[in-house]
């Protein structure tokens, strides 16, 4: 008996949705990143490298060699990706002039470019570590919500949905135990920040776990006194004496007071090395908002080089029978990037222009009246509305300023949670803290409100929020506990009774 082995092929057609990044999607997502004077950096460095790319002094009028706009299919974006162009397409950039009317002649060279911020020395230790894919996106999103002092921003929850909507592949993500859930799996991401990230204590959620974190990588156990004080007595150590410490932690006195040395040589806010203060001065706003009667105007700064296709080349490309083939493959090289960056600028002054004019439209109280008139606002409502991607939004927004009638705000202050009343309604993270504070400052100071207490006075309000979370909120607001706030009236009044004493005799 035998068996004949034979090979047969075929073909079939199969399916698939992959997300192909073009060299001018990336070349978008950058761009949109870009503040102003980033984007102003970047041109000049291409006006420099790329010859086929010249600086237009027009504004509103075309040169005599721009072609008709009819010449040119401008490529527009779907769903958040490049439409591929005709290859002799060749579009004219022009960007309206930004006039500065404040009177004031500074130069660029007195603009202080940001330097290499925390976030770019997080995202740089990201890409050179050992995180597998899924562990490189979630630490991303992150990373992305870290603000400028180092400490985490958004909740788990928050970043859980973000990952959840991205799709970011979770299946090799291992974290204690292989069931882990996709919550387990992001707090598994977060400490790997946390434990291996330089500056220590980076991407903590508060101020206790920044300097626990700290003390760790020092060498402190759980056993120890520091993180017995971190965890249990930080807050009420600055006002209590070392004896009513030492007999609280159950220690002596030089125990808890070398302890209290070493919380004290702690960095609170590990970005600080980042932060240069002195760039605030020259921060440059990338959008304007001003109120002309009722209505809100707002104005994009456009205070970078307006480019356009060198004329001369586009006039030898045409004669390119005539050129050496290295020449002819060059020229062209350099025309495709000149287009890409070209219909790249237009698509980022598109969108930035909707994502803006949704933020103003939403936050018109704000501009009007003030920080405590912000509304609920979140990535995904402006996303959705505006028809883009909510990580779109979030490059836009990010390091962006804008200069409003309530001075020089940071793009991202106008985003806010919401929390929902017992009628249904919905008001603002932002406004929560007013009322806390309101609250705060209309309580008897000889019997401070405790977070509990402030909790039942929100619900009464129809505002129903936890005492955990109230003690979240004060500790943002920088008020003291009940308990110090109590001691610091004491103290204050002990002092002022001590004086009258002394003024009497």
């Amino acid at each position: 008996m035998s068996t004949n082995l034979t090979q047969t092929t075929s073909q079939r057609q199969v399916l698939q949705q992959r997300l192909i990044l073009t060299q001018e999607l990336q070349l978008f997502l950058k761009m949109i990143q870009m503040t102003t004077l980033e984007l102003k950096d970047y041109l000049e460095e291409q006006l420099i490298e790329n010859p086929t790319l010249e600086e237009s002094e027009v504004t509103d009028e075309k040169s005599e060699d721009s072609p008709a706009e009819d010449d040119f299919s401008f490529e527009t974006f779907e769903d958040g990706r490049l439409l591929k162009s005709r290859d002799e397409d060749i579009p004219h950039y022009t960007s309206r002039e930004f006039i500065d009317d404040s009177g004031e002649d500074t130069t660029w060279e007195n603009r202080v470019s940001s330097a290499d911020s925390l976030i770019d020395h997080l995202r740089w230790q990201l890409k050179v570590s050992d995180f597998i894919e899924g562990e490189k996106q979630i630490a991303d999103i992150i990373i992305g919500n870290t603000n400028e002092d180092g400490y985490l921003e958004a909740e788990l929850s928050e970043i859980e949905r973000n990952v959840l909507d991205e799709k970011i592949p979770l299946e090799d993500v291992e974290p204690f135990h292989h069931d882990a859930s996709p919550g387990d799996k992001i707090y598994h991401v977060l400490r790997l920040l946390q434990s291996s990230f330089d500056p220590t204590g980076v991407c903590a959620r508060d101020l206790k776990e920044c300097l626990r974190i700290q003390a760790l990588d020092m060498g402190y156990k759980e056993s120890d006194i520091v993180i017995k004080l971190i965890d249990h007595r930080l807050e009420e150590f600055e006002n209590k004496e070392i004896t009513d410490i030492a007999l609280e932690l159950g220690c002596k006195e030089e125990e808890a007071e070398e302890a209290m040395t070493v919380i004290s040589s702690l960095e609170p806010r590990p970005g600080r090395p980042f932060f240069n203060q002195d760039t605030e001065k020259y921060i440059v706003p990338d959008f304007f908002v001003y109120k002309v009667g009722n209505e809100l105007q707002i104005q994009l700064n456009r205070d970078f080089p307006k480019v356009r296709i060198s004329s001369y080349y586009r006039n030898l490309i045409k004669k390119e029978k005539t050129l050496p083939l290295e020449a002819k493959q060059f020229i062209r090289e350099k025309l495709e990037a000149a287009k890409r960056i070209i219909k790249c600028l237009d698509e980022r002054e598109e969108a930035v222009k909707k994502i803006i004019t949704k933020i103003v439209e939403v936050q018109k109280d704000f501009f009007e009246h003030g920080r405590n008139y912000i509304k609920p606002l979140i990535l995904k409502d402006v996303a959705q509305s505006v028809g883009v991607h909510e990580s779109t939004v979030s490059r836009i927004t990010s390091k962006r300023y804008m200069e409003t009638p309530q001075g020089v705000v940071a793009l991202k202050s106008l985003f806010s949670r919401k929390i929902e009343t017992s009628h249904g309604k919905e008001i603002s993270f932002e406004k929560v803290k007013s009322i806390i504070t309101d609250i705060v400052s209309g309580e008897m100071p000889e019997s401070p409100y405790s977070d509990e207490d402030i909790s039942k006075i929100l619900e009464r309000r129809n505002i129903k929020v936890a005492r955990r979370t109230v003690a979240k909120y004060r500790k943002i607001l920088k008020i003291p506990s009940s308990s110090a706030r109590a001691s610091q009236h004491r103290k204050s009044k002990n002092e002022s009774n001590g004086y009258h004493k002394t003024y009497k005799q």
